[in-house]
């Protein structure tokens, strides 16, 4: 079976499999692009469509637990999406019965509009592109034992992505753009597991702010010659705004947000 088959095969069923670089494999991270490209055609053939991408360790503080030495992207899809209900009491549900070791990443999420094909990728430019942000939950996990892998492997295995709670968005208005940078960066977080607060962040902590990690992954896209660029609609989760905790079936987990006009998300992780 090919290593994209081989994945996909981990992912369906909740396993690990042998690290490919373990065979001599994936030791760039253009081939880990490329097994990428595969595993993505074979998602959309039984179904999935993209709806968004996710920037993966954008958080240099992640690096040094993995060896990494710059962030990464994958797609997000309409079968890994959720969005919270408007009422902030109804708790949604997350299942991880089927993942391997998940974590919990809080991450700053934003919606482009068709701005976002003419705008270029510098912050202050890029702002009229942004249509509404939110504040998300991306649940990650790691089909090599031990969330041991290099950066190729990990861009293989789906980027780390296994779902992404979208919190209720905060529509930008035009007059309030100007603003919009330096206000995600001084964004702070707080994650709470239950009543206890577990870790914090800020927006600078995702390659210097949010919309400078909408900025690197637009840079990527135009110089990966397979890769297609960034369309109207699409959502983009940045990158986790703490370190990532495992999380387990039973756990409240509640992600505050302070500086922007955004409501508190909760989810309770189930089997």
């Amino acid at each position: 079976m090919q290593l994209s088959g081989q994945i996909l095969k981990a992912r369906d069923l909740g396993q690990t499999i042998e690290r490919p670089s373990s065979r001599g494999e994936l030791r760039e991270i253009t081939e880990g692009y490329e097994v990428y490209r595969e595993v993505d055609a074979l998602l959309r053939q039984s179904g999935y469509t993209r709806v968004g991408r996710k920037i993966g360790f954008s958080n240099k503080a992640t690096w040094n637990e993995f060896g990494l030495d710059s962030p990464i992207w994958a797609y997000v899809y309409d079968r890994t999406v959720a969005f919270a209900p408007l009422d902030e009491t109804a708790l949604p549900d997350v299942s991880v019965g089927q993942l391997v070791a998940p974590r919990l990443e809080p991450e700053i999420v934003l919606r482009v509009n068709e701005r976002i094909e003419s705008v270029g990728w510098e912050s202050q430019a890029l702002v009229d592109a942004i249509e509404w942000v939110a504040i998300g939950f991306e649940i990650v996990d790691c089909h090599f034992e031990g969330w041991q892998f290099s950066a190729a492997e990990i861009v293989a295995d789906l980027g780390a992505h296994a779902k992404l709670v979208v919190g209720n968005p905060s529509i930008i208005v035009d007059e309030a753009r100007q603003l919009l940078v330096p206000g995600l960066q001084e964004t702070t977080v707080k994650l709470l597991e239950g009543n206890q607060v577990i870790q914090e962040g800020v927006g600078k902590n995702v390659l210097g702010g949010p919309v400078e990690a909408l900025g690197f992954l637009m840079r990527t896209l135009a110089e990966q010659e397979e890769a297609e660029p960034l369309g109207a609609g699409e959502i983009i989760t940045t990158g986790t705004l703490t370190p990532f905790p495992y999380i387990y079936p039973g756990q409240r987990w509640t992600v505050i947000v302070d500086g922007l006009a955004l409501s508190p998300l909760a989810i309770r992780v189930c089997d």
